[in-house]
């Protein structure tokens, strides 16, 4: 493998160039780059020891070859000739898209497939000079990707124009002029917008047009003409498009050069007289293309999202075009979109049938009348007066999709303008905004992204509890506010209509929205199930899916109607890129698998029972598995092996520094999510008391240990492998086997009355592996049974009260948790006033257990991601020079002496390492070494290092590098060092790296060349070194912060909450009843700056006070001294690192 690749480590971290890898390489021959994966495996002939000095590529596909030429050798036609064919032929055996010659000054731009270069639509060069960082070559190489061929070198014309340039333009204007927020900056941009647009449409005309306006300058000082703007222009275009009275929105809204009252704002003159030129600049907007139209606020918002989360307004036009595809639109139907932002789910259908929609008629006084022959109905929230704004552009949004049946009937402006205001409608006279109408059966397709947050929640399921009527309509206690929308959206869908929604991961996973689940299944029939890829959505890595639903009709049976069960199967889909990169650029890439779900299902739902495709993204799953998996979350119904075939998933996850900050950042804001519903349901516990019952009482419960005692041959001659058989359970909470009926009846069990089992045996898993069974099942071994035996008590709440017992009881191999050994057992159960078990009670704290768990297994999720993610440095600042290892270090192997014998005869305090990666093999009484140094593994894992800062001893397996120069940092030689170790090892390595042994003997490594940044006169940097290596130490330490932490939730019979990130010590802190939550308290080990803030937070612990209006503190570790004395219990905080609830 290539030196270049490995040293510069190119294969995991490549430079990227929007959603392309950017490789800089000139060093490197194609059969290197063949062998590393990095472009298509093929035989590349004479061309096989060809090195390009730079290729674009993405997934192996070749998007650019690059040649680097000097100023002198591209001066004339004749020498650019020359640098043309020279490469030419490695460009065509890569297959490139495009060829790049470049000084660095001026490039060429070949079209691979002639040899000629690549003309403008004009016929001109190209002039624009390639650069790796800039957006515009990236728009420019897509743009020659979809317009050369072999008989085509010229650029054809844009299917739409692109505003990414204007946008930029005056954005940046707006932003340094006024530092307004960026939603300000967004609604003035559509004001202008707007002008121009009315002015090109020719529906302002004379004194009123854009264009007039520009004229005034002659003559006029700036502040005049911006006066004039205001006080008559703007007061005109909302004579010519009237605002709602009920909402009073209308299509312009911008507040920067003009007030709230119509007045002009000082100082702003000037900038609006700037971007009055650009607009002008830029050229008509008269026959601007529709995407143009759709793309007009996404563009804008590209330049704004940094600095506010705008993504729960926005969801990309790909997405929604997506979803456009797959409704079936019709004239007469009733669209809805209950959260509809800017508009484009309801804008979208009717952008390539305007003129059928909506219609002008003429009376017989031939006045004309606008006739709208479909409805359409946007509603959004106005909780406060920025999401206000959403629905004016929503209008403005409608304008320009309508913009050609207003230029042809611009007297109609007033009517199109009612048009507006009655198809988006702010909802201002609750905080519930849409959830305050209880619709039912009313609309015939519902399009939408409902926002899923749970901040706030709790304030809306407050107000429904004050009406009677929504009290009933939101019957369904869903969680978070996507819950509440999903009811609504469900009860206002007629029966037989469809509807599709942009759902999140909760609502597809979480145990207690299993109730939301099941309703839909009674509710719908369940037509598809998208997975969309994370950081589908701006600034959010939220995990997602499209579900499309139709209402069922009901059936008579009996004279009763009924909802019948749904019969057909499911489309479900697995999508790995939506057509445009998932950053803030959002750059067009070929690969949209979200478009060909949305042709596949297209496809399927005209033949569902008998459809196929061998499409791997595309499972069609039996209904049953939704009606009985624990989840929805169909991409976890394709192995991991499927989705890395499929590039859904990589082997080891590769991110940058900052990716790393946002994961972990994905943490903290994962535990926020989770703040409020649990305060919800903490406000739902009113227990009295308790009552003790002991878990072998035959009153309550009916234990049994009763196998079918089968040994592993018979089970697995009897194993089907059907699950419509009987289950059999040992010690492990899976099936082993699934089996005919025996002689032996099963244990019966049902939805209606479940059953409770737990293994008995095993020091992991005896008095844990809880299944809850809800049809019948045999156990064979290592397994009891507990059956309840009184209705007012709930297997799901006895299986949580046992959660903990295996560490209160001790259970284990040889302390099996059977029948004599759980006599000690009992259990807390909650009592009503009146002494009888409050079965309420007893649920909500299982939705308390269940939403901890949910927690806890999303946290998991997200702390594995870190951990086992490779982050890459970026070291494209540095220069380095190549240094053989044997002029650096004087390389020695360990001492052949150390046998275990000798450890036994000389014990001491000194560690020996050995072959072993971390700590040491023994302890002795001599130190070989005692300056700081490296070491290496010889044999066995060979290859990892581990840097010695005190004195120690090694073993022959182990070699030790001591430096011969003070101007070596360790630990950055350490990082740079041990990937080319590890790749020159020799030896035995096993599948996916297991079984391993493998050798690198000092001599091996003594020849072995590595990377040291140096200065300008070429002596090796230490101040680089240092700088490189603290950003590898962050890295190593956060990973090994994050992979120290446990994660548990869990409640146990005294009604206990344990949230822990540590696992060497639990906060433990009791939950007090009727006590109500009052914040989470969230530790990150990287963020510094918010150490200093634990003493405060422990003087406001110490001092009582109120912490709900808090900010998030850090506790960390240096503060555990200083918590526990002003703990009010027993149980006192042994650590104050990680997450945990506090009571007060």
């Amino acid at each position: 493998m290539s030196e270049e690749l490995i040293q510069r480590n190119l294969i995991d971290s490549p430079e990227k160039m929007g959603d392309w890898n950017f490789y800089n390489i000139g060093a490197t021959t194609l059969k290197a780059l063949k062998s590393a994966k990095l472009i298509p495996d093929k035989d590349y002939e004479t061309f096989e020891s060809k090195k390009p000095d730079a290729l674009i590529v993405k997934k192996t596909v070749v998007i650019a070859a690059i040649e680097y030429k000097t100023p002198s050798q591209l001066r004339t036609e004749k020498q650019i000739e020359k640098a043309i064919v020279q490469e030419l032929g490695t460009a065509q055996a890569l297959q490139a898209k495009v060829y790049i010659i470049t000084d660095g000054s001026k490039s060429i731009w070949v079209n691979p497939l002639t040899g000629h270069e690549i003309l403008q639509e004009n016929g001109s060069k190209i002039t624009l000079n390639f650069n790796k960082t800039s957006s515009e070559c990236i728009v420019l190489i897509n743009k020659i990707r979809a317009s050369i061929n072999a008989s085509n070198d010229m650029l054809r014309a844009a299917a739409s124009v692109d505003p990414l340039p204007l946008a930029q333009k005056v954005w940046q204007d707006l932003w340094a002029v006024s530092g307004a927020t960026p939603e300000n900056c967004l609604y003035t941009f559509v004001e202008i917008f707007i002008f121009k647009y009315l002015s090109d449409l020719g529906v302002l005309k004379g004194m009123y047009s854009f264009y007039d306006l520009l004229g005034k300058y002659s003559g006029n000082n700036e502040n005049d003409v911006l006066e004039f703007y205001a006080s008559v222009i703007r007061i005109k275009i909302k004579e010519l498009f009237p605002g709602n009275p009920k909402d009073k929105t209308t299509i312009i809204n911008g507040t920067i050069f003009v007030s709230k009252d119509d007045k002009a704002v000082s100082g702003y003159a000037t900038v609006f007289h700037k971007i009055l030129k650009r607009f002008n600049d830029f050229g008509t907007l008269e026959n601007i293309d529709y995407d143009f139209k759709s793309k007009l606020f996404e563009t804008f918002l590209k330049e704004s999202i940094s600095k506010k989360n705008w993504g729960q307004y926005f969801t990309p036009l790909k997405v929604v075009r997506a979803i456009v595809n797959m409704a079936d639109i019709e004239s007469g139907m009733k669209i809805c979109d209950p959260a509809c932002g800017v508009g484009k789910f309801l804008l979208e259908p009717i952008l390539h049938n305007l003129n059928h929609l909506y219609t002008i008629e003429t009376d017989e006084h031939g006045a004309e009348r606008l006739v709208p022959k479909i409805t359409l109905v946007g509603y959004d929230k106005g909780f406060d007066k920025d999401e206000q704004k959403t629905i004016i552009l929503a209008k403005a949004n409608m304008l320009i999709y309508m913009s050609e049946l207003i230029r042809e009937h611009p007297n109609l402006t007033q009517q199109f303008a009612q048009l507006f205001n009655s198809t988006f409608t702010l909802q201002t006279n609750s905080i519930l905004g849409t959830l305050a109408k209880p619709v039912t059966e009313e609309y015939d397709l519902i399009l939408t992204n409902p926002p899923y947050v749970m901040s706030g929640s709790s304030n809306l399921k407050e107000e429904i509890s004050k009406d009677d009527e929504l009290k009933k309509y939101f019957s369904i206690s869903a969680m978070g506010i996507e819950g509440l929308f999903m009811e609504w959206i469900v009860r206002a869908l007629k029966p037989g209509k469809k509807a599709f929604i942009v759902v999140p991961d909760g609502i597809m996973n979480r145990s207690n929205d299993k109730k939301l689940r099941d309703f839909i299944l009674g509710q719908c029939d369940i037509d598809a199930v998208i997975s969309l890829p994370l950081n589908t959505f701006f600034t959010t890595n939220k995990k997602t899916y499209i579900l499309a639903l139709t209402k069922k009709i009901p059936l008579n049976v009996g004279g009763i109607p009924t909802l019948p069960k749904q019969i057909s199967p499911v489309f479900t889909y697995l999508c790995s890129e939506i057509g445009e990169t998932r950053d803030v650029y959002r750059f067009d890439i070929e690969q949209n698998d979200l478009e060909a779900a949305s042709d596949l299902f297209n496809m399927f739902k005209g033949a569902k029972i008998k459809f196929r495709t061998d499409d791997p993204r595309c499972k069609i799953i039996s209904i049953d598995k939704f009606y009985t998996s624990a989840h929805w979350a169909v991409d976890r119904w394709w192995t991991r092996e499927e989705k890395i075939q499929l590039g859904v998933e990589d082997d080891v996850e590769t991110i940058t520094l900052s990716g790393l900050a946002t994961l972990i950042s994905d943490v903290s804001s994962s535990l926020m999510e989770y703040r409020e519903p649990l305060y919800e349901l903490e406000k739902k516990k009113t227990i009295i008391s308790r009552q003790m019952v002991n878990i072998i009482d035959p009153a309550v419960f009916r234990l049994s240990s009763s196998g079918i005692g089968l040994n592993r041959v018979k089970l697995n001659a009897l194993n089907a492998d059907n699950p419509d058989d009987f289950p059999v359970y040992t010690a492990g909470q899976e099936p082993v086997a699934f089996i005919k009926r025996l002689p032996k009846e099963p244990f019966g069990a049902n939805v209606d009355n479940p059953v409770l089992s737990f293994a008995t045996n095993g020091d992991g898993s005896a008095g844990r592996n809880f299944v809850i069974h809800t049809k019948p099942f045999y156990v064979n071994t290592d397994r009891i049974v507990v059956q309840v035996l009184r209705k007012d008590i709930s297997p799901q709440y006895v299986r949580v009260a046992l959660n903990d017992m295996k560490e209160k009881y001790g259970f284990n191999h040889a302390h099996k948790a059977n029948s004599h050994n759980l006599a000690p057992v009992t259990i807390q159960l909650p009592v009503k006033s009146n002494g009888c078990y409050d079965l309420e009670q007893q649920e909500i704290m299982v939705e308390i257990f269940n939403y901890l768990e949910d927690m806890r297994k999303s946290l998991l999720h997200q702390k594995d991601r870190v951990v086992e993610s490779n982050v890459c440095v970026d070291l494209s600042c540095y220069h380095f020079a190549q240094k053989k290892i044997s002029d650096l270090f004087s390389v020695l192997r360990g001492s052949g002496k150390y046998t275990r014998s000798y450890t036994q005869e000389h014990p001491g305090a000194v560690p020996l390492f050995s072959g072993n990666t971390s700590g040491a093999f023994a302890y002795v009484d001599t130190a070989d070494y005692n300056t700081p140094c490296l070491s290496w593994v010889i044999d066995g894992l060979a290859g990892y290092l581990m840097f010695h800062s005190s004195e120690f001893s090694a073993t022959n397996h182990r070699g030790v590098l001591l430096p011969k120069f003070s101007d070596i940092n360790l630990q950055y030689a350490k990082f740079i060092m041990e990937p080319i170790f590890r790749n020159a090892k020799k030896g035995r390595v096993g599948d996916n790296g297991e079984n391993e042994y493998s050798s690198l003997p000092p001599f091996m490594v003594s020849e072995l060349l590595v990377p040291f940044p140096v200065d300008d006169t070429g002596k090796i940097s230490l101040s680089a070194q240092q700088e490189i290596a603290e950003q590898y130490i962050t890295v190593e330490q956060c990973k090994r912060d994050v992979a120290e932490k446990e994660v548990r939730c869990s409640g146990s019979s005294k009604n206990r909450a344990i949230i822990a990130l540590n696992a060497k010590s639990v906060i433990l802190l009791p939950l007090y009843r009727n006590k109500t939550c009052k914040t989470i308290l969230t530790r990150s080990a990287i963020h510094d700056t918010l150490y200093r803030k634990s003493h405060q937070f422990c003087r406001k612990v110490q001092n009582g006070e109120d912490l709900f209006s808090m900010k998030i503190f850090t506790a960390p570790q240096h503060t555990r001294s200083i918590l526990p004395p002003f703990h009010p219990t027993k149980s006192s905080l042994r650590c104050v690192g990680g997450i945990f609830l506090f009571y007060k």
